[in-house]
């Protein structure tokens, strides 16, 4: 992703979480958002493998840090290691929202936190302050 800011509609999300109800929520929300439909992609886990396997241009992932397979740490850091990758947006999205989380997830180098559960009235703005390339570091 280049730094200027991307379109709602115009943005490429992936969303690797393993929680089903969760997938559906947060693609919910990003349709509410603007996002259209076949823009939205889905993982439960390995966001390398699936980027991989389907060819997908992402710009933007919302990551659970708890997944079965591998952490949402390790995942950002294979998303980190690939030069293709490079300037990808990687929001941590946890239930995980003490202080400690939150800083945890900065020196790790994610690019945003949103808590668990989602506050789903000021997801939209988030979202818009994601992709204008804003820090969003919010436990609810």
């Amino acid at each position: 992703m280049n730094e200027e800011k991307l379109s709602v509609g115009g943005v490429q999300v992936l969303i690797v979480e393993d929680d089903p109800n969760n997938r559906i929520v947060i693609s919910r929300l990003l349709k509410l958002s603007g996002v259209s439909g076949e823009r939205i992609h889905e993982t439960d886990g390995d966001a390398m493998e699936y980027l991989a396997r389907t060819g997908a241009h992402v710009d933007l992932v919302f990551l659970d840090l708890q997944l079965p397979r591998k952490d949402g740490y390790r995942v950002l850091e294979e998303l980190r290691a690939a030069p293709e990758r490079a300037g990808l947006v990687v929001v941590a999205l946890t239930a995980n929202v003490m202080r400690r989380d939150l800083d945890r997830c900065r020196a790790a180098g994610f690019d945003g936190f949103i808590g668990k559960p989602i506050d789903g009235r000021r997801f939209s703005e988030l979202l818009g302050r994601i992709l204008a390339r804003e820090s969003v570091w919010t436990i609810s």
